[in-house]
C-alpha cells in the first residue's frame, strides 16, 4: 500500500501540474466548464485521481474545501490573479497508514507585478479507496509532521 500511495500522489501531482500548463495555454475559468461538463482532459485526470469528497485544506486560501466542484472554484479564484503559477515536489515520503508527507514548491508570477515570487509549503496527502482523498498543507515542516504523527494516533 505504502509505495502505491507515494506513487498515486506523484501521479496525481503530475495531472495537477499538466493541468495548470493547459490552463496557462489557454487561460479560460475552469468553473463554467466544469459546470457545463466540459472541463478538459487534464483536469479530468486530476479528478480521476482524486476522491470525489477530497477535503482540501488550504495554506495560501486558508480554508478547507470539499469535493470535486469546490476545488475547481478555488482554482477559479486562485488562477485568476496569475500570470504564471507552478508547483514542483521537491521531496516525498511514505508515512504508512496511507500518508504521504510533501515538500513543495511554488513559483509564480502575480498579475499586478513583474516581481516572481517563489514560495515553499508542506502537504499531507491521505489515501482511500486508491484516491487522495485528503490534503491538508502547513507553512512548516514541523507541522505538517506533527499532524501526520498525530493521524497516525
Amino acid at each position: 500500500m505504502s509505495e502505491d500511495s507515494v506513487e498515486l500522489v506523484k501521479r496525481t501531482l503530475a495531472a495537477l501540474q499538466r493541468a495548470l500548463e493547459a490552463y496557462w495555454r489557454d487561460p479560460r475559468p475552469p468553473l463554467p466548464a466544469y459546470d457545463d461538463g466540459e472541463l478538459w482532459p487534464e483536469w479530468e485526470e486530476w479528478f480521476a485521481l482524486v476522491h470525489e469528497d477530497i477535503e482540501w485544506r488550504t495554506v495560501f486560501v486558508g480554508d478547507t474545501f470539499h469535493g470535486h466542484r469546490d476545488c475547481v472554484r478555488v482554482w477559479n479564484d486562485f488562477l485568476r490573479w496569475w500570470r504564471d503559477y507552478r508547483v514542483t515536489l521537491e521531496e516525498i515520503e511514505d508515512l504508512g497508514g496511507g500518508h504521504v508527507f510533501m515538500a513543495l514548491t511554488v513559483i509564480g508570477q502575480p498579475k499586478e507585478t513583474d516581481a516572481r515570487v517563489s514560495t515553499h509549503f508542506y502537504s499531507l496527502a491521505s489515501v482511500r479507496d486508491a484516491q487522495v482523498a485528503r490534503l491538508a498543507e502547513y507553512t512548516s515542516r514541523d507541522d505538517a509532521l506533527e499532524q501526520a504523527r498525530q493521524l497516525q494516533g
